[in-house]
């Protein structure tokens, strides 16, 4: 019905429904933040308005996943917390697992390794137990996390382990983005053990999987890797053109917050993003 009757009012036709969740998305993976941002503002406020507080919920969490992204974490808590209890009842349960992950994720990247195992392992459990539409794309986004929280804790073995697992994942989707970020989270796990040769298939296979393919949220981290691995083997030009590469991608979506200043300032602040930006800085940072 929604597809043939209110024409007039497009939130309740089905074309706008179903806009309200693919064009955010597609405008995140495309690194059009700010557009991204502006449309879900409005998309909130008109759900405000006519009193649909689960709906304006969920795009309350595209949000969220948009500052992960831009590594405002801080942020990403704010808006999961304040929502994450509206997601109890099981017909929400993709939503509510979608939120769990989030959560881990800016938990992992903020330090608190415990609150973000303890988030992820839920999803994961709840996936498990009970599957509903969406888990297959959620367990890629807690492949990335776990892979990030056991790398940063120094265990090797479960990274690298989790890393095959991520991989796994994505290859059993057509998503070039995950794909390229699974492989990469595989060369970080091999570049910390020292394997270098391992690191280097990674690599390959990271930028193979963005050949033609538009994926700067993979873009910039496969590049950055791929520039820190060349440094290491002493192949300077090599890691200067991946460094290049890397920090055109990252201005391009800084730049795509203009009129979101505080978060382009988040985003650029981050250590990982400085790091590309600055990697003289890095360099001094590491020889205090």
């Amino acid at each position: 019905m929604l597809v043939d009757q209110n024409v007039d009012n497009p939130y309740l036709s089905f074309a706008h429904w179903l806009s309200q969740f693919t064009l955010p998305w597609s405008l995140l993976f495309l690194g059009e933040w700010g557009e991204a941002l502006r449309i879900l503002a409005a998309e909130i406020s008109l759900a405000d308005k006519n009193g649909d507080r689960y709906r304006g919920q969920m795009m309350q969490l595209y949000r969220a996943w948009i500052h992960l992204h831009a590594m405002d974490f801080p942020g990403v808590l704010e808006i999961c917390n304040s929502i994450l209890p509206s997601f109890a009842e099981p017909a929400r349960r993709p939503w509510r697992r979608f939120c769990l992950a989030l959560t881990g994720s800016a938990e992992a990247a903020s330090g608190r390794y415990g609150a973000a195992a303890d988030h992820l392992n839920t999803a994961r459990s709840e996936m498990d137990g009970q599957p509903v539409i969406h888990d297959w794309y959620c367990r890629m986004m807690l492949g990335q996390a776990f892979t990030d929280v056991w790398l940063a804790k120094g265990d090797l073995k479960q990274a690298g382990a989790e890393a095959e697992r991520f991989v796994a994942l994505t290859l059993a989707t057509a998503e070039r983005t995950w794909q390229a970020l699974a492989w990469d989270a595989s060369a970080r796990v091999a570049m910390a053990g020292g394997d270098r040769h391992r690191a280097r298939t990674a690599i390959d296979k990271a930028l193979s999987s963005m050949e033609g393919f538009e994926v700067p949220l993979a873009g910039w981290r496969v590049h950055a890797s791929a520039a820190e691995l060349e440094g290491r083997r002493g192949s300077e030009r090599a890691a200067g053109h991946h460094r290049s590469l890397s920090r055109a991608t990252v201005l391009a979506l800084a730049n795509s917050l203009v009129d979101h200043e505080r978060l382009r300032e988040t985003f650029l602040a981050a250590p990982p993003v400085r790091a590309i930006i600055d990697p003289g800085r890095r360099t001094r940072d590491l020889s205090r």
